[in-house]
């Protein structure tokens, strides 16, 4: 488990730990958002949660994931937050097919790279995002479009998470998985 780490009073000095990546994938409505804040509590400062939906939907303003102007910035950002020594959660629908390579780039500035993928049915990502606050920013249509289901990237064994696991739960069980 990483120790938490704070800034030292007063100071604006950086704290240095050892890069760690968290990696969360899965369809949207699984849970991810929600896991990534917990981890980001859990580990403190300095940890940087990057989300794909914020650089997709905000930065660029790409409704279609598949254009993906949005990914090369979010790479340089995960790997510049690792390069200086901080702890970065992934947040993202991810799909195998198209960011693998780019996955595997930022995990390779990591000193420990954790791969946790939601394996949900569409009707239970459904099911969640009803009862997020955003839901009404997209509808099932759209999640039908981005769902593609079990998808594991070629290069690791990513943790399998089903719909069991409540969010605390999935969050201890990233922290005592061990890296690469």
């Amino acid at each position: 488990m990483v120790r938490k780490q704070s800034l030292p009073a007063g100071r604006n000095t950086p704290c240095r730990v050892a890069p760690v990546l968290v990696v969360l994938r899965g369809n949207s409505g699984s849970g991810k958002s929600t896991v990534a804040r917990l981890l980001q509590q859990e580990l403190g400062w300095p940890t940087a949660v990057l989300e794909q939906d914020y650089f997709c939907r905000v930065v660029f303003d790409e409704a279609d994931q598949r254009r993906l102007a949005h990914a090369d910035l979010l790479e340089v950002a995960a790997v510049h937050c690792l390069d200086q020594g901080h702890r970065v959660v992934l947040d993202g629908i991810f799909n195998a097919r198209l960011y693998a390579g780019m996955l595997q780039r930022i995990a390779e500035h990591a000193d420990d790279a954790r791969f946790s993928a939601f394996d949900l049915t569409f009707e239970e990502t459904v099911r969640r995002h009803a009862m997020r606050p955003k839901a009404s920013t997209f509808g099932v249509e759209e999640m039908r479009s981005w769902f593609h289901g079990w998808q594991p990237l070629p290069f690791v064994n990513e943790h399998r998470i089903g719909p069991e696991l409540d969010p605390e739960a999935i969050v201890n069980r990233i922290l005592a998985a061990s890296g690469r």
